[in-house]
């Protein structure tokens, strides 16, 4: 049965809101101001999920989607214009910050988009494609294990686009019908900070040849004859390809790599090296945003000591050592760890301390040894800080915290135990768009120890 529904609302996670009969009604694919005919297709208790079968009334804001075949795969909000996309995720972290962080005055700042001369798509420095059971390359479907099978990426930067595209026809070519049967994954990770201004924008027809590494994925139990062979054979297939890995590889070789596992990237003049199984961020142009914002909102001075938690490679560190006497950087993979040091030497720099193990676990030890933390800026994962790390941070009681999140509810729900008892207080959040055309959402949100506790 067909419904006639108004939106009122975007709900993080990228659908529309309504309301039927008293119930939350979630639709994909929807604008708020639209009105829709929908069809109810999942019913659980207090809401309910719709497919949206037609646009009765369109949004003014509504808009061809540039490349449809990603709208399942991750694009959610390619319908939306990209000025509207930017005003409601702000106001998405705000509605956030409000019911979950329990800020009910929070100052959320207008979220900073992508420079006006660049087109917001072919932004990525990175991707993983699934290799599906037939033979699919491209990104899963949403909510699904099939995989949409894309013969471009209209996400990737324009040179990577066209290593994807070369790299998918060899393995096509390679393996034919067992494609499938050996493959589980193919990674392209490419340093285009080493060949262009990224803080100034990349144009979309800016294909000169971008450091890129591969990694394949076997897929468990196959037996891949040679991969050695295959790998020098991708080492030649792409301009800027210096490194091919292939991962989980059966029988004797286990792992296989031809050229180097490493790039070395840079962001607003300073070097990095990223690993293979290194975290880096995936939008170059935005990076420096996210760094700039971090900065001004820490503003960190001569004599005092930085915490960097969740650092990776060391992409904060590297620009607060500028700035203070030391930072302590704290990360839990061997390989960004290692990567971070490596960053010190390639930036001349000596008041960095990486060390490895979990940020709850070190933080204890610093505490333990009496050591200081002036300000601190933390950078999780999706799933936010370990609730042992934010007890720590409380205890070490740094004068800021500067928290860079890529999931705003969880965001929300660590500013609300960070400010728990009048600890803290939050001054601001930063939304940046680190990830046009999909609902999520970046931030640099700003707390201060509020007196004497």
């Amino acid at each position: 049965m067909s419904i006639d529904v108004e939106l009122t609302d975007l709900a993080y996670g990228g659908d529309a809101v309504g309301r039927y009969e008293g119930r939350v009604l979630f639709v994909p694919g929807g604008i708020p101001g639209e009105r829709v005919r929908v069809e109810i297709v999942e019913e659980r208790r207090g809401h309910a999920r719709a497919e949206l079968l037609e646009i009765l009334r369109p949004a003014p804001e509504r808009v061809e989607p540039a490349y449809p075949q990603l709208t399942d795969s991750g694009c959610q909000w390619q319908h939306i214009a990209y000025p509207a996309q930017l005003t409601w995720k702000a106001h998405i972290v705000r509605q956030l910050l409000v019911r979950i962080g329990k800020q009910p005055d929070a100052l959320v700042h207008p979220t900073i988009g992508m420079p006006a001369s660049v087109p917001p798509w072919h932004y990525r420095n990175y991707a993983v494609f699934t290799v599906g059971a037939a033979g699919e390359i491209g990104f899963k479907l949403t909510e699904s294990h099939d995989v949409q099978d894309l013969e471009e990426c209209g996400l990737l930067h324009p040179a990577l686009d066209q290593v994807y595209q070369l790299v998918r026809r060899k393995l096509i070519d390679y393996f034919g019908d067992t494609l499938g049967q050996m493959l589980q994954s193919v990674t392209i990770r490419g340093a285009i900070g080493a060949v262009s201004n990224a803080a100034t924008g990349i144009a979309p027809n800016a294909v000169k040849a971008v450091p890129t590494l591969l990694i394949l994925n076997a897929r468990p139990g196959s037996m891949m004859e040679n991969p050695h062979q295959l790998a020098q054979e991708l080492m030649t297939i792409a301009p800027g390809i210096v490194g091919v890995i292939i991962e989980r590889v059966g029988g004797r070789y286990g792992r296989v790599f031809v050229g180097q596992e490493f790039l070395t990237d840079a962001v607003l003049g300073r070097r990095f090296r990223i690993s293979a199984d290194s975290f880096f961020q995936v939008n170059p142009i935005q990076t420096s945003v996210l760094v700039e914002q971090a900065m001004a909102a820490l503003e960190p001075q001569r004599h005092e000591v930085v915490l960097d938690g969740y650092s990776g490679v060391g992409l904060f560190s590297t620009f607060l050592a500028s700035q203070c006497a030391r930072v302590i950087a704290v990360e839990s993979q061997p390989s960004a760890v290692m990567d971070a040091r490596a960053g010190c030497a390639l930036n001349n720099q000596n008041n960095i301390t990486a060390l490895e193990g979990t940020l709850e676990r070190i933080l204890n030890q610093l505490h333990y040894r009496r050591e200081r933390i002036d300000i601190a800026l933390v950078d999780p994962p999706r799933a936010g800080c370990h609730p042992k790390a934010l007890q720590a941070l409380q205890t070490m009681a740094p004068r800021a915290i500067c928290y860079v999140s890529c999931d705003p509810s969880t965001l929300a729900r660590d500013i609300a135990t960070l400010c728990s008892g009048g600890r803290y207080r939050l001054v601001s959040a930063q939304p940046v768009d680190m990830f046009p055309q999909t609902y999520h959402i970046e931030s640099v949100a700003l707390l201060v120890r509020a007196g004497k506790w």
